[in-house]
């Protein structure tokens, strides 16, 4: 059985719109039966862009010492890392913390845009976007999410912090997500 569930920031649109054919129809004695039948079943994810403002170039102190060489990316696997990516970087993370990969697809001046799959559709951010497909009860789910200096974020269980962002590189800083109760 293959189910897709898609879920961003314009889903209020869908909903109104929804709202409204269903209204319509109503008005002519019929409601139609809910269906997800019109859901396509591999939706790609489409990134946006962090944010409409042109590239800028901070004036901030020097980075500190995180590089991202593949070794040091792998560093991050176990969600508890300070790393410095630029846009292509892919950074390899345990699948049982819920994403098995978080990749930098977009820099601005104070916000860096990450692609992710694993199987948690628990995120937060800005400009959040997620699509999951499931076969014979496996889940799988890829999305993106905008964090910045100023807004923090999470993908399942790894808190993401964007510290820095000088050029076409960024600091990022990975913890494991403190649950509640802890």
């Amino acid at each position: 059985m293959r189910s897709t569930t898609i879920a961003s920031s314009s889903a209020a649109r869908l909903v109104l719109t929804a709202g409204s054919v269903t209204a319509l129809l109503a008005g002519c004695g019929e409601v139609p039966a809910r269906s997800f039948a019109a859901v396509p079943e591999n939706r790609p994810v489409a990134f946006a862009p962090a944010s409409p403002r042109p590239f800028v170039t901070p004036t901030s102190s020097p980075l500190p010492s995180p590089s991202a060489t593949p070794g040091d990316l792998a560093g991050c696997r176990d969600g508890d890392c300070e790393v410095r990516v630029r846009v292509g970087d892919a950074i390899p993370i345990d699948p049982r913390l819920g994403v098995d990969e978080i990749t930098v697809v977009g820099l601005r001046a104070d916000a860096v845009r990450l692609a992710f799959t694993g199987t948690s559709t628990v995120v937060d951010g800005v400009n959040t976007t997620i699509s999951r497909s499931c076969y014979n009860d496996r889940c799988r789910v890829r999305g993106a999410v905008t964090i910045s200096t100023s807004r923090p974020g999470r993908i399942g269980d790894v808190d993401l912090r964007l510290a820095q962002v000088a050029g076409d590189t960024a600091v990022l800083v990975l913890e494991p997500a403190v649950q509640e109760g802890d």
